[in-house]
């Protein structure tokens, strides 16, 4: 996720695939699958199901607000995916702003 101020929420894509609903946001490049997990495990709401070795990277399989989600990382991005490509923008930002977002822990 290259420019735009901290202050800013990210852009997310407007990506509909057959297989997998509808991609919606990259983590910034810097970001590990590890990374995104500890983020979205500190998120209120998300449950997540299933984080498992794929033939390249990882998949992550979670929930928020009963709206389905995947996430995997073939090429060392980590990609993000919404079951239901009609699933709201508002959730989809929350995800997205949420790992972009540093966490206040020290």
């Amino acid at each position: 996720m290259a420019g735009g101020s901290p202050d800013e929420p990210p852009k997310l894509i407007k990506s509909t695939v057959t297989d997998t609903g509808r991609h919606f946001f990259d983590a910034p490049a810097h970001m590990s699958m590890d990374q995104c997990v500890i983020r979205l495990i500190a998120m209120d709401g998300i449950d997540i199901a299933s984080l498992v070795p794929a033939e390249i990277g990882q998949w992550m399989v979670f929930q928020l607000d009963g709206y389905g989600f995947t996430a995997s990382d073939p090429l060392g991005e980590v990609w993000f995916y919404a079951d239901d490509p009609e699933t709201p923008e508002a959730i989809l930002q929350k995800i997205a702003l949420h790992i972009v977002t540093p966490s206040n822990a020290s």
